[in-house]
């Protein structure tokens, strides 16, 4: 229902900036396919809305033969049952209010061919919990992600050189993440705002880099580097389900069965005890590791780069 609402209400805005549209015009260029409502132009196709299905989308890259360029204004938004977006690096825009509303997204992967996010496109979104804003985004509009009580994680790049006041008004739990070295915007940003920062650790997985919705933090007493989890891992192409009843991860990859419990002090590889140089945390509702650790039992490598605070993974199968 409330999908429908905010569509309805997306259209009268529509309506009066541009005046009246008949019904036949603008349906002639719309299509469907699979969830996806679209339109095109040239070889390209516009996202405008989503069926609101249970779970994850992953937005494809192309839609009937169209490259999947851009998202319109609310093309998700007020959706109350899809928890996960992926999208394409062919998109190279999204709308205002893209995901406005949305009650029950939890995290969106961007894709790495946007130059901004534009005006209220998390405004409202109840579960988001981080994000990674990629490089290449110049800025961040007005109340982009306003009134979301449980962002606790925004990784900002340092090509942003433009913040809206408003951004982040009424996300009291926020934390930004950023290169402190770079003197970026974010940073500048966030102590005009009080808000809390800390410096930004990006990883790569085989030259990928990895999108967090939890940015990696440091054990300042052991000095290591703790990531999530399952992005890193599965990224890795590994298997990962968690366990209530025990309170610990089984990870499957390649092979390997590992199994992490948080602040245990050890790992069980395949039956046998390897001990942790840090322990594996529980931080904003995401289990992260230390996760050199991890990558050399299971015969991965990993180097430490102090100057870009950064961590290349190399892990062939």
């Amino acid at each position: 229902m409330k999908k429908h609402i905010f569509a309805a209400f997306l259209l009268i805005i529509s309506l009066l900036c541009v005046g009246t549209v008949s019904a036949e015009d603008a349906d002639a260029n719309t299509y469907k396919s699979d969830i996806y409502t679209y339109t095109v132009s040239g070889n390209s196709a516009t996202i405008t809305g989503v069926d609101d299905i249970n779970g994850r989308v992953d937005v494809p890259d192309t839609i009937d033969g169209y490259s999947v360029t851009a998202l319109g204004d609310g093309a998700f938004g007020g959706s109350e049952n899809i928890t996960e977006v992926t999208l394409p690096n062919t998109i190279s825009s999204i709308g205002s209010m893209c995901f406005a509303y949305s009650s029950s997204i939890k995290a969106v992967h961007l894709s790495k061919g946007i130059s901004a996010i534009e005006e209220g496109a998390f405004y409202q979104c109840e579960a988001l919990i981080g994000i990674t804003v990629p490089y290449g985004v110049r800025g961040i509009g007005e109340k982009a992600f306003a009134k979301c009580p449980n962002l606790s994680s925004v990784s900002i790049a340092s090509t942003v050189d433009s913040i809206s006041e408003d951004a982040f008004l009424d996300s009291p739990g926020v934390k930004i993440y950023c290169k402190l070295s770079d003197e970026p915007t974010a940073l500048s940003y966030a102590e005009a705002h009080e808000i809390p920062y800390e410096n930004l650790i990006t990883v790569y997985v085989n030259g990928d880099e990895v999108d967090f919705d939890q940015a990696p933090v440091t054990d300042n007493k052991r000095f290591r580097t703790l990531v999530p989890l399952r992005s890193v891992l599965e990224d890795m192409g590994a298997k990962i389900e968690w366990y209530d009843d025990m309170n610990y991860a089984g990870i499957d990859i390649d092979g390997y069965r590992i199994l992490i419990k948080p602040e245990s002090e050890f790992m069980r590889v395949n039956g046998e005890t390897v001990y942790l140089s840090s322990p594996a945390i529980e931080y904003n509702n995401r289990v992260l590791l230390p996760i050199r650790d991890v990558v050399q039992a299971v015969g991965g490598r990993v180097v430490w780069d102090e100057n870009s605070t950064s961590v290349t993974i190399t892990y062939n199968k």
